[in-house]
């Protein structure tokens, strides 16, 4: 049997009692195909179909989302039972090598790095033939990720003489140390197990700063006072030094 209807009203079915204001009637011409033996719940699905359409049709605006998708799937067909997995990427923390430069290093209080045994370095003023004791700093620049930012450059730090790099480690509950530590650092660096070696390198106009990538928001500093030992700080603009120059050899 063939039924036509013309003019058909249809009411989403979370609106059963609309009223004149929120209803938006779907005016459409529609042919009824009736089978006797065809299970109404078919007709009905039909007819939901039709109204999701047009629900779409009259709502450009607004884009066509999963949950809607799944309204309507839940809506027209038999409940599903869905498993939601949360999904994790994995980072890759290889920083690969680009290049490597010989600095002279000083503060912003124009001290020089001087290495004293048996590992340690100090920030000292020096003249005439102490110059010769300022430490030559090998600096080995990898190539920057997205973590680190566009003005930060990932570094490894080493006196020039010797297999001395410079590090830094917190030990749980305890802050964090600044040392020298015999290494092998060759081409590329393995951030997962050498970590406490890279240092971001961070331009400030004319001054360098490096933050420790192991303990993020700590500086390598030095104090106002000549003799002391280079460390590691989290004040900027505090009573230690954070800022330095650089001439390349």
């Amino acid at each position: 049997m063939l039924l036509s209807i013309s003019r058909m009203q249809f009411c989403a079915a979370d609106q059963p009692y609309p009223s004149k204001d929120t209803f938006q009637v779907s005016e459409m011409d529609v042919q009824v195909a009736v089978t006797k033996n065809e299970p109404k719940k078919s007709f009905r699905k039909a007819v939901l179909i039709v109204i999701a359409s047009e629900s779409m049709k009259k709502s450009p605006t607004r884009l066509f989302s999963d949950e809607d998708l799944m309204d309507i799937l839940s809506t027209i067909l038999e409940p599903v039972t869905f498993d939601i997995y949360g999904c994790t990427e994995a980072t890759d923390s290889t920083y690969h090598l680009r290049k490597t430069i010989i600095y002279d290093i000083k503060d912003s209080d124009h001290k020089s790095f001087v290495f004293k045994e048996p590992a340690q370095l100090v920030a000292m003023h020096l003249q005439g033939p102490n110059i010769e004791q300022a430490v030559k700093l090998k600096m080995s620049m990898y190539r920057p990720k997205a973590e680190a930012g566009t003005l930060k450059v990932p570094v490894a730090l080493s006196i020039q003489k010797g297999k001395l790099y410079i590090s830094c480690k917190k030990k749980e509950g305890q802050l964090p140390v600044l040392q020298l530590e015999e290494a092998t650092l060759q081409g590329n660096l393995d951030k997962s197990q050498l970590g406490r070696f890279l240092f971001y390198k961070i331009d400030i106009g004319k001054y360098t700063r490096f933050e420790s990538a192991e303990c993020p928001g700590w500086y390598i500093s030095t104090s106002t006072q000549s003799e002391d030992t280079v460390a590691v700080t989290q004040e900027i603009g505090g009573p230690r030094i954070v800022n330095y120059s650089l001439i390349s050899q």
